[in-house]
């Protein structure tokens, strides 16, 4: 099986964390170029999230080591509003070699990056999970880690090229638009934001 010009797809990385529960991520991209094999997308995205994680190495504490991602096709169900996974792409594991060596923060204690469309309502938001404490100060994220983040944060909505004439466009699978909107720019919060549904008692 192949992916061919213009399909959107998704990507779900999830960490398994403390006390049984498990943390994830969620890409959305379209593909971009001539058809490709899935396996070799499997391949090449998963291997994109390891590097992507690791541009975070020095903050995310060293006790995680890897995570399982899942690739599926979307399309967009006109009659119902909704993007539907159509297809599974592949699934795979990834290794990440990371050295914060502090306590972890609380689970929903996490920076957001976020990523900017053309339409002002619509952006995607990555909460990184297992940041060391010592990467912030009473709230603020620490200088280092500050510009770490930056660095992630540019790498989120930048285009990843898989090959010569062949690239995954990062963005947001729209439910108002009911189209795929690419990020044209990305934006951080110097604070530590709180996500709800990671505290403890209120959700995944």
């Amino acid at each position: 099986m192949a992916i061919n010009d213009g399909d959107v797809f998704q990507m779900v990385v999830d960490f398994p964390g403390f006390g049984g529960h498990h943390y994830q991520n969620k890409f959305t991209f379209q593909w971009q170029g001539t058809s490709h094999a899935e396996s070799g997308l499997t391949l090449s995205m998963i291997a994109w999230a390891e590097d992507f994680y690791e541009l975070l190495a020095a903050e995310m504490v060293s006790i995680v080591t890897g995570f399982t991602a899942t690739l599926d096709l979307l399309e967009w169900n006109e009659t119902e509003g909704i993007w539907e996974v159509t297809s599974n792409i592949g699934s795979g594991n990834g290794s990440v070699t990371l050295t914060n060596a502090s306590d972890a923060l609380p689970p929903q204690s996490c920076p957001t990056l976020i990523g900017v469309t053309g339409r002002p309502k619509s952006r995607g938001r990555k909460s990184i999970p297992f940041l060391g404490e010592d990467t912030q100060d009473q709230g603020s994220w620490e200088t280092a880690a500050l510009a770490a983040l930056v660095t992630a944060g540019l790498e989120y909505v930048t285009t990843h090229i898989v090959e010569t004439g062949k690239a995954a466009i990062p963005g947001v699978a729209s439910t108002v638009t009911g189209t795929f909107l690419p990020f044209l720019a990305g934006s951080l919060t110097g604070y530590v934001f709180s996500q709800i549904r990671r505290t403890m008692g209120r959700g995944a």
